[in-house]
């Protein structure tokens, strides 16, 4: 009947099918609660109307960050943190004012078998680029670049990061 490989493409797009209903609803709710909270309202300006914190706006520089968000992974694990979406939000608006180029970067550290580890920071990295474009991000927009390594720091989370940021 079904196969391992069945059953893991029906999860994989389950996955994708749930992540769109997400954003859907989350856009649609946030859309809400502001056209609610606005009713009888008139806004000192443009920027107190936003549902979303203002997301810093570029420099004159023409690859100058927008926006950037870094997302923490359990150890040894690709599965996105619960809390992604909610994380991404402000650089989805960002993109849909003002378009860009996505970058997404997979980190790793350099204890234990090096290869494992860019395998590992790289299948983060992927897992990020298919979120956006469950979101709606045009793929050819998302680069992901080559697994970089983290050397120590305060936070051991940073070893186990996704940057993603808005050009």
């Amino acid at each position: 009947m079904f196969d391992e490989e069945d059953r893991e493409t029906g999860y994989a797009l389950f996955l994708a099918i749930a992540l769109a209903i997400a954003v859907s609803i989350f856009t649609i709710g946030i859309a809400a609660g502001t056209a609610i909270g606005q009713l009888g309202k008139k806004p000192a300006d443009a920027a107190a109307a936003l549902p979303i914190a203002a997301v810093p706006a570029a420099s004159s520089a023409a690859t100058a960050d927008l926006a950037m968000v870094k997302l923490y992974f359990e150890i040894g694990k690709t599965e996105l943190p619960e809390d992604a979406l909610t994380q991404l939000a402000p650089l989805l608006t960002t993109a849909k004012d003002k378009g860009g180029k996505w970058v997404v970067s997979g980190y790793h550290d350099a204890s234990g078998d090096a290869a494992a580890n860019a395998e590992l920071a790289k299948q983060r990295a992927f897992a990020v680029r298919d979120l956006l474009a469950t979101a709606g991000v045009r793929p050819e927009s998302i680069e992901l670049s080559k697994p970089m390594v983290t050397m120590g720091g305060a936070d051991p989370r940073e070893a186990r990061r996704v940057e993603i940021s808005l050009h």
